[in-house]
């Protein structure tokens, strides 16, 4: 699986600055959500070995639905919010959203 998604709090400094600099309103938080949806529905598209389900912002959870829009499951943060999940450790927050594609993708 291979997807452009910040890492770490530096690289998402660096793309803020980056997407503020050509005139975008964006915020770390906003690129840190938008990190953390993509890389769910990467792991699960990789899961699945293919884009059978999608995921989406349900308040603060990731809700996921199948092809007819069923919804499936929501993947809710370890801690606060999956911003402050991040900030505190991306790599256990990665291995986090892995774990919950494989468990959505094995139940089906």
């Amino acid at each position: 699986m291979e997807i452009e998604v910040p890492e770490s709090m530096a690289e998402v400094e660096k793309e803020v600055a980056d997407r503020q600099a050509k005139g975008e309103t964006v915020t770390a938080d906003d690129v840190i959500k938008q990190a953390v949806k993509d890389s769910l529905q990467a792991y699960l598209d990789f899961s699945e070995a293919g884009h059978y389900d999608s995921v989406h912002w349900d308040g603060d959870g990731l809700a996921v639905t199948d092809v007819m829009k069923k919804p499936l499951k929501t993947v809710q943060s370890q801690g606060d919010s999956f911003v402050a999940d991040f900030q505190a450790n991306p790599g256990a927050l990665f291995f986090y959203l892995q774990d919950e594609a494989m468990k959505i993708a094995g139940e089906r």
